[in-house]
């Protein structure tokens, strides 16, 4: 079983192992309120990333993880790929956002795609895939960013009606609610 380190501490739904490198990466950055950012040094974001790409690599069998060497420069890379899959998660961006290499292969099994490139590349590529892949079997519509303006927590809703708006009630929908009980209040 994968360890979802950055999406478990944030106490919300993980997805499925096929979209463990998207909702991790979305979530390198907690709520907005703490300014706690796992891309903000380049420690941190090793640690995250090595982690992550042997999860990566454990649910994703046949397939080989790039072993990738964090330098400061790369972190606004990683940050800006985030960006794009925010924009992508909310329905903001309705462009293409991430060009990759993709590797297809040919044999007695079949076709396979795998990730391409290096370093920064090969992290927009295997998200690239998680993403078509996710497309395919219509699990990406449950990927969601909380309603909350000062979260930006991304969580898979596994609701029967993929209707949830938080990615947890007892906080962020809390205080939503209570907002909106006080502004009908004053407004009665």
């Amino acid at each position: 079983m994968p360890g979802f380190a950055a999406t478990e501490r944030l106490s919300t739904s993980v997805a499925p192992d096929s979209l463990l490198l998207t909702q991790e990466l979305l979530n390198t950055q907690g709520p907005l309120i703490y300014r706690i950012d796992l891309l903000d040094e380049t420690g941190t974001a090793q640690e995250w990333l090595d982690g992550v790409l042997d999860d990566w690599q454990a649910v994703n069998p046949g397939q080989k993880a790039a072993r990738i060497q964090l330098r400061d420069v790369d972190l606004a890379g990683l940050a800006t790929v985030r960006d794009q899959l925010y924009g992508l998660v909310t329905g903001e961006s309705d462009v293409p956002v991430l060009e990759s290499p993709v590797t297809v292969t040919a044999g007695p099994d079949g076709v396979q795609a795998s990730p391409g490139g290096t370093g920064i590349g090969w992290i927009s590529s295997a998200v690239a895939l998680e993403l078509f892949r996710a497309q395919e079997q219509d699990l990406l519509r449950r990927l969601k960013r909380c309603q909350n303006p000062d979260c930006a927590t991304v969580f898979y809703d596994r609701s029967k009606n993929n209707s949830r708006s938080w990615h947890d009630v007892a906080t962020c929908g809390n205080r939503a609610n209570v907002r909106a009980y006080r502004a009908r209040q004053k407004d009665s």
